[in-house]
């Protein structure tokens, strides 16, 4: 893999692209502001090879740079696009200006935004091309690559669909053109033209008439180093070898024999009869149906491909008998609507469907289902196998559906059904849970499906939105976990406008510095002593209205904001624990919440003590507290990164423990220093003994462990006492102290008998 950073606009020269045959780089370009995600996604990116061939990384940190690249490197890709950068929309809009200015259908867009929701689908996502949707702390290396290889395969056959497409183009408009020539002369100059753009090569061959009851074939059009012999006879083309060629093409369909010699110096020749070949008599000698016989040929230096040789015989042979048009726009047709793979229509045939059912349409359901863990079964079977199950997939939901449900295929893994509703509330339920079993006729796998949902009684938009609508269902239900479905509900545009909305005041907030945080006390139990502080981010919005917490960091979470959030959050409680150093308390820590996302960043360790150390803050004054559920998402990830976390110095705490998952042999495995006991478990100590099991339990685990424990949420004396008593180390809550601002802490300090000496008053 090559890494490349833009280039200024003076040093970028745009690069021709390539047909799509003669690649032999592939180029990927990552848009992020955040340069600790561009570094872990080069990082996870090294070594990368697609069909045994390297990429070439491009990272820009903005949408200005990425225009640039865009500019110098028309052959990229693949494009991991972050939604919300410098200013709000950039990403949509650096979509928009691929897709419309740019004219790139063919550069496979994947969003970076996080959890789905985080862009209303009415309001921004109407008309938005975009190819996948994820959230970053789904962006494990398997998911990665799976999502590299199944775009750079999209891209590779799009390439060559629409390199197709344009020499079909250029096929079906000299057929048409050739219908309008007046004569036979400028029909064959304009065929010699025509083959040759086809071929992309300089205009230069002969096309050769031998009419009925003559003794000498009769050059009718003529191009290029040939030009001389027009409306001469054949015979004075300067090589009789190959007069003698063109003679046999024209009275036989077989091909014609020459000297070991004369065929390698002509092998690369395109040499054709311009009439179709069931007109030729099997009989021997020159005992043919058609009154005059014609022939192309055109000298190459190159062998033509194989679209480019049926393109070639299919124009030819129209402009020779005129018989093939109808067969062409049928073949162009199957090109743009229909699936080659299972022979479904495709997205663009579902939405053709679509817009011709008019009202009919609101009686409908369409119903999205795709195959869980479908990259898994590409990498243990091959594609070749999987294909097959493909196929045997779309014919067993196309047998199951009935005539009255269309079936479409309209992504690598993912089938659309469109039909009554009666039609689809009946086997796919069942499918959800038992799976579906299909076979290629020697292997035989059960699928399981997670499905959307949307029924169109409810939904008012048109196709195109109703399938990004569905798509984001889909992206819902898979997040929530394999066999799920989503159905839609009116008013969800609303509660994702709003999402939205709030997500670019928390960029503009992260901007302008807006989060602050607030200390939260934490002791010792055995002696009321002072153990340090939590640095809580707290926000008050532009309005002065206090946003919760538990909203604006799942927010930070699903629109990648929460490393700019950390960032702000350490750098601030770096300041405050050199307040604390200047009072004389340099011993105390401060902890600071790491999440899932960053935890996935291989950088993580060092980015954060490279933080401390410009702030003049040691790792051993900063604790990290991860949640059990975060490290639970990549268990074997979070272990190493526990462990460099440690080696540097710094403490880490499991935050809200028995909450998530963990198995005790996996806890085990974690590189700890504390286990924090949620609130939740706190609530019944001192009224009900039955309840205090759980946290005495967890208590008991960590000293089993070797762990310090620290419950949280301390709210009332009963608490304390139950926690002193069950050999607890620490604890904070609202009985202890509530979370202050940095200003307030001198002052608190004194006040709780941890500061002896009154903190100097202020002076202007």
């Amino acid at each position: 893999m090559t890494l490349t950073f833009p280039a200024s606009p003076a040093e970028s020269t745009p690069a021709r692209p390539d047909h799509p045959a003669d690649l032999s780089e592939l180029k990927v370009l990552t848009v992020d502001d955040d340069p600790v995600f561009r570094r872990s996604m080069a990082f996870a990116l090294e070594g990368y090879r697609f069909q045994d061939r390297d990429i070439t990384l491009l990272q820009a940190g903005s949408a200005a740079q990425a225009r640039t690249l865009l500019v110098a490197h028309p052959d990229i890709a693949l494009l991991l696009l972050d939604v919300v950068m410098e200013d709000n929309d950039d990403g949509l809009m650096l979509v928009r200006h691929v897709r419309e200015v740019m004219g790139r259908r063919d550069i496979r867009i994947v969003l970076l935004t996080g959890q789905p929701g985080m862009a209303p689908m009415r309001d921004v996502m109407r008309n938005l091309d975009v190819n996948e949707y994820w959230h970053k702390t789904e962006l494990g290396s398997d998911r990665l690559e799976a999502i590299l290889n199944a775009n750079l395969r999209s891209h590779q056959f799009i390439r060559e669909a629409l390199h197709t497409r344009r020499q079909l183009e250029q096929l079906l408009a000299a057929v048409d053109g050739a219908g309008h020539v007046p004569d036979l002369t400028s029909l064959s100059q304009r065929l010699l033209v025509d083959v040759a753009r086809l071929l992309d090569m300089p205009s230069e061959g002969i096309v050769v008439m031998w009419p009925a009851h003559t003794t000498s074939a009769l050059v009718i059009g003529a191009t290029g180093r040939f030009a001389e012999l027009q409306g001469r006879p054949l015979d004075e083309l300067n090589d009789p070898a190959q007069v003698h060629r063109i003679e046999q093409t024209l009275t036989s369909h077989a091909e014609p024999s020459t000297d070991p010699g004369a065929a390698a110096a002509h092998a690369l020749d395109l040499l054709m009869p311009l009439h179709p070949s069931s007109a030729l008599s099997t009989a021997a000698g020159r005992q043919i149906d058609l009154a005059t016989l014609f022939a192309l040929w055109m000298p190459r230096r190159h062998p033509p491909g194989t679209n480019e040789t049926e393109m070639v015989q299919l124009l030819v042979a129209n402009v020779g008998a005129q018989m093939h048009r109808l067969e062409l726009i049928a073949k162009l047709d199957r090109l743009a609507y229909q699936d080659p793979l299972t022979e479904l229509p495709n997205r663009n045939g579902l939405l053709r469907m679509m817009h011709a059912a008019g009202e009919r349409l609101s009686t409908m359901v369409l119903q999205f289902e795709d195959v869980d863990r479908f990259s898994d079964l590409n990498l243990m079977l091959g594609f070749e196998t999987t294909n097959r199950l493909l196929q045997a997939l779309a014919q067993r939901l196309r047998d199951e559906a009935g005539p009255e449900v269309l079936v479409a295929r309209v992504d690598n893994d993912t089938f659309a059904l469109l039909g009554p509703r009666d039609r689809l509330d009946t086997s796919l339920h069942r499918h959800r849970s038992e799976g579906i079993t299909v076979s290629d006729g020697h292997f035989s796998a059960v699928l399981h499906l997670t499905g959307a949902r949307v029924d169109l009684a409810l939904f008012s938009g048109p196709p195109e939105e109703t399938l990004s609508t569905a798509r984001y269902l889909l992206n819902d239900a898979k997040r929530r976990g394999s066999g799920q479905e989503v159905a839609y509900r009116p008013g969800m545009e609303a509660a994702a406008r709003d999402n939205y909305r709030l997500g670019q005041a928390l960029h503009e907030a992260l901007r302008a510095g807006e989060i602050h945080i607030a200390l939260q006390p934490q002791v010792w139990l055995d002696n009321g002593t002072l153990k340090g502080f939590e640095a809580l981010a707290r926000w008050t919005d532009r309005r002065g209205q206090e946003v919760s917490p538990v909203t604006f960091i799942a927010l930070a979470e699903a629109s990648g904001h929460i490393t700019a959030l950390f960032t702000q959050v350490l750098q601030q409680s770096c300041h405050a624990w050199r307040v604390l150093e200047a009072l004389g308390l340099g011993h105390l820590r401060i902890a600071v919440n790491l999440s899932a996302l960053q935890l996935s960043s291989p950088t993580l360790a060092q980015d954060i003590a490279d933080q401390c150390a410009d702030a003049g803050v040691p790792p051993d004054a900063i604790e990290l507290e991860v949640t059990e559920s975060a490290v639970m998402l990549d268990p074997d990830g979070a272990t190493l990164q526990l462990t460099r976390l440690r080696q540097i110095g710094f403490e880490v705490a499991l935050d809200d423990f028995g909450t998530g998952f963990s198995s005790l042999a996996r806890l085990r495995s974690f590189d700890l220093d504390w286990i924090k006991i949620d609130r939740a478990f706190l609530g019944e100590i001192g009224q009900r003994p039955d309840r205090e099991t759980l946290p005495d339990m967890i208590v008991t685990l960590s000293r089993q462990l070797g762990l310090k424990s620290l419950a949280e949420g301390v709210e009332t004396e009963a608490q304390r006492l139950w926690l002193v008593r069950s050999g607890c180390m620490a604890a904070q809550g609202l009985l202890i102290g509530a979370p202050m601002p940095v200003a307030a802490l001198p002052d608190w300090l004194h006040a709780h008998g941890h500061l002896p000496v009154p903190p100097p008053a202020a002076t202007d």
